[in-house]
């Protein structure tokens, strides 16, 4: 089994990539997927988050509101470190189950959006960037998030230092700044590769 990244800053795809390659019936674990698990009343990392962030992160129902706490996380360094320490080895873990559940799969993915930070590089054989121009990924977290063009640079600002290193560290680019169907010829070819 190689076990291969999908990684990238927000916004440049790497979702878009893991469709394409779910379609391909190719296994991919979606760690922003299992995070959402995590911030379930029924998770016992529930209780940790709001422990570490106060209940002014809870929505009317009692549920974390994700977009109140990305704005806490997002604007404060520390915070967005705390954050991290609670989620990612649970992340790690839930991956690292699923790759044994695949075991027996030529080629097993996983979406990893922070792969630099959470130290993971070396777990993976493979590591496929996926990257866009920075006004894509703005127009693209104000058309299809919602967000204001202030939130989309705070958010992309707070990824720019691991950008770098996750081209240094990539065996392999997507480039995805065109239609769906240029990043889907980009995916087979990958494939082909691989």
């Amino acid at each position: 089994m190689k076990k291969i990244a999908v990684t990238g800053t927000i916004a440049a795809g790497k979702s878009t990539v893991s469709i394409l390659l779910r379609r391909r019936r190719k296994p991919v674990f979606d760690c922003d997927q299992y995070s959402r698990i995590l911030y379930q009343r029924t998770n016992p990392c529930f209780d940790v988050i709001v422990d570490a962030f106060g209940e002014e992160i809870l929505d009317d129902f009692g549920e974390i509101d994700r977009k109140k706490l990305a704005q806490i996380v997002f604007s404060d360094e520390e915070k967005r470190k705390q954050l991290n320490e609670i989620v990612h080895p649970r992340i790690i873990e839930g991956m690292k189950a699923f790759f044994m559940h695949h075991s027996d799969e030529p080629l097993v993915f996983a979406e990893v959006p922070l792969l630099e930070e959470s130290g993971l590089t070396s777990y993976f054989d493979e590591i496929v960037l996926v990257t866009c121009s920075e006004d894509t990924a703005v127009k693209r977290m104000m058309e299809d998030r919602g967000y204001t063009e202030k939130e989309a640079l705070a958010r992309l600002a707070s990824q720019k230092k691991y950008s770098k290193a996750q081209r240094k560290s990539a065996t392999a680019v997507l480039v995805n700044d065109g239609t769906i169907r240029e990043l889907d010829s980009a995916v087979g070819k990958l494939l082909r590769e691989l």
